[in-house]
């Protein structure tokens, strides 16, 4: 990304656990229930066939075993959609207090990771940092590039230590969403990320409004 001139806005904040888990859900409620609810109908329509099937001839062990695998897959996929979204919890206890830098360009968003502050060493008011994102395919590979973007398809575990700065332009796929408390920006099929208000001037919001509404639509 050719980034010209200074930021047009740069912020330091933290994100609480509570509004991350709220943005999850929203983000899988966008997402992920329409997938859920459209294989749920298909399945439902292949097993409503197979059980007319099977009560005019109940001699169709096939058509109960079939029934049996419909209901089944059914579970499966709605039991993994609420096990993402414990195992995404419980993964970002250990960095909720992690703390990162937004900068908004006229090209995009460039996020950086901080160095810890002690409590010692913080503020009375202090802006703090963004939240990880988390995997939306694979609760057992929930892995960060340590700037608050999140993988979805993590290929290679993420390493410790200095981090480069996360670059995300507008116009590669990005999509941002606002909710009361936040916006969302969502890449698709490889990161999503949570930008909370509370860190943000009513002039800030409405300039970060503008601004996504412009580049995104």
């Amino acid at each position: 990304m050719n980034k010209t001139g200074k930021p047009i806005l740069s912020r330091s904040y933290h994100i609480p656990l509570s509004m991350f888990d709220e943005a999850f859900i929203a983000f899988q409620k966008k997402f992920v229930y329409p997938q859920n609810i459209l294989l749920t109908v298909v399945l439902l329509a292949i097993a409503g066939v197979y059980i007319h099937a099977a009560i005019k001839d109940n001699s169709q062990t096939f058509a109960y075993l079939l029934i049996v695998v419909c209901f089944a897959l059914i579970i499966v996929r709605w039991y993994r959609t609420f096990k993402l979204r414990r195992a995404v919890h419980d993964a970002l206890k250990g960095v909720e207090q992690d703390t990162y830098e937004l900068s908004v360009y006229n090209e995009g968003l460039v996020v950086r990771m901080e160095e810890a502050v002690s409590e010692c060493e913080k503020p009375e008011k202090s802006d703090e940092n963004l939240s990880e994102t988390p995997s939306a395919e694979n609760p057992e590979k929930l892995e960060s590039d340590g700037n608050g973007f999140q993988q979805l398809f993590p290929e290679e575990p993420a390493e410790k230590g200095s981090v480069e700065p996360t670059e995300i332009p507008f116009g590669s796929g990005l999509k941002i969403l606002e909710y009361p408390e936040y916006f969302m920006a969502y890449i698709v099929k490889q990161n999503f990320y949570v930008i909370p208000k509370k860190d943000f001037s009513a002039d800030e919001i409405e300039q970060l409004r503008t601004l996504f509404q412009k580049k995104t639509g």
